[in-house]
């Protein structure tokens, strides 16, 4: 569909504005101000390209919606007129009028916060996260195109949001996060010119062989119907792509991972009053974890690799520096009830209610470094994206090879407010790889081979996740199943 990029190439599809407006001049003929209909079927034939439009007569429209405006800003059409007003804007940009961006963004805010209920607010967010993009402000985009990400999931503008926010990732670096969700997209939108162009710019960043793309113009020409904007017959059927083969044929990559060992130096962790304690056992399989991946050539880094005590906020904000692409945080449970066991995986999800969830994430955050009002800032600031559904992918995979490898008891893939999660953009995971508090599960837990068939599992779910079937090769620990004979009985 459309592409905005820095160098100003905007391209706009009929359905985006120029079909908006037909539709508006077929719900405001009952209006009783003739004017509205005379300026909206002006702008039709603007945006139509019936004649060869001028800045100067994209100015002298703008001012007239904008007379109308001062005189009846509540009429029923008052909305309409409204985002006539910021597309007009849009459409200065192909005529080279360098203030129309920001006037554009005006417009399309004026039209936000006068008009709440307008059923033009999925548009007005797109194009703001256009604009933005157009005139570099990438953050500011990406916080549209979430709007609508997250509001107006129905929306036709959905999938272009998602395809431009995918654009935004690859411009900054964040290559995974652009694969899972050119992948997402291919996988569950249903607009298959989107689907389409996903798949393409997917293969890009894989280095897989493409056609070159055509030169674009500035605008596109809109069309007068929906029916005009397929994409034209071709004698070949376009190739099918099912949820199943697309992993195979795309592969997510990550270049890097950061693994956090939690807890450290004045902070033990759990069982600190018992035999086992948290902290020099996470840190031991956060280094197995490390090596397996360095040796699979991926770029890792520990948040603490001795020792020592570290704030949450700065955990995260280490993988944020380091432009992570996964981040990985292991820890080792605790309980009053000394028979509890098992393993579990979290991701996080500010709307968490489960009571048991709550206490463990309580008890990881107590050293968090926030204050409580800080805490709620931060959970109201999160943009759910599609980080959630990825790490929760993420945690799906670890999770299940955790257990298929331990035969440790299975507490499930869970949700929770984890600080040390709140503050990474990229899939992250909260990995409770045993209860130091049981005296069997603890023992485990010290050992060595057990670390060693732990850490090997994890990086298996990793693989899984991105989309790698690569057999993970075990040096020093004997087979699973060997090891789950011996530990078992």
């Amino acid at each position: 569909m459309s592409m905005l990029r820095n160098r100003g190439i905007l391209i706009m599809k009929s359905y985006s504005l120029c079909i908006v407006f037909l539709l508006i001049l077929c719900f405001t003929g009952c209006v009783s101000i003739p004017k509205h209909n005379q300026l909206l079927d002006k702008h039709y034939s603007y945006t139509n390209g019936e004649k060869q439009t001028t800045l100067d007569e994209w100015h002298a429209l703008i001012s007239d919606f904008e007379e109308l405006l001062q005189v009846d800003a509540k009429n029923e059409s008052a909305d309409d007129v409204q985002f006539a007003i910021a597309s007009s804007w849009v459409w200065c940009i192909k005529s080279g009028d360098s203030e129309a961006p920001q006037k554009a963004i005006s417009a399309f805010r004026r039209l936000i916060y006068t008009y709440p209920d307008s059923p033009h607010l999925p548009q007005a967010h797109y194009w703001i996260g256009r604009c933005y993009t157009l005139v570099g402000d990438s953050v500011r985009a990406a916080h549209h195109y979430q709007v609508v990400i997250n509001r107006y999931v129905d929306d036709d503008i959905a999938a272009e949001a998602k395809l431009e926010l995918g654009r935004s990732y690859v411009q900054h670096g964040y290559k995974t996060r652009a694969e899972t969700l050119y992948l997402d997209i291919v996988e569950s939108e249903s607009t298959k010119e989107v689907v389409a162009i996903a798949s393409k710019e997917l293969k890009e960043l894989k280095g897989q062989k493409v056609e070159p793309k055509p030169k674009e113009q500035l605008i596109k020409t809109p069309e007068k119907s929906k029916t005009q904007d397929k994409p034209a017959q071709t004698n070949s059927k376009p190739e099918t792509l099912t949820p199943g083969s697309l992993t195979r044929e795309f592969g997510l990559t990550a270049k890097t991972i950061v693994i956090d060992a939690g807890h450290g130096g004045k902070d033990p962790g759990g069982g600190a009053s018992g035999n086992f304690i948290e902290k020099p056992i996470v840190l031991s399989i956060s280094k197995k974890i490390g090596a397996l991946l360095s040796a699979k050539g991926y770029t890792v880094l520990l948040t603490r690799d001795t020792d020592r005590f570290i704030e949450l906020k700065d955990r995260t904000a280490f993988a944020t520096k380091h432009k992570a692409d996964l981040f990985l945080s292991i820890h080792a449970n605790a309980s009053e009830n000394s028979k509890a066991h098992g393993i579990e995986t979290y991701y996080l999800d500010v709307t968490s209610t489960d009571k048991n969830s709550e206490l463990i994430a309580a008890r990881e955050n107590a050293n968090s470094g926030y204050s409580i009002q800080e805490l709620e800032s931060l959970l109201k600031g999160i943009i759910v994206e599609s980080k959630s559904k990825d790490s929760r992918r993420l945690a799906q995979h670890v999770q299940h090879e955790l257990v298929k490898a331990t035969g440790a008891a299975d507490r499930g893939v869970k949700h929770a407010r984890f600080v040390v999660l709140i503050g990474t953009t990229v899939p992250a995971i909260l990995i409770e790889t045993g209860f130091v508090t049981n005296p069997s599960e603890g023992q485990k837990l010290s050992s060595e081979t057990y670390q060693q068939v732990i850490a090997s599992a994890i990086v298996r779910g990793v693989e899984k996740f991105l989309g790698s079937n690569e057999p993970i090769s075990h040096k020093n620990p004997p087979k699973d199943n060997r090891y789950l004979a011996a530990t078992n009985r």
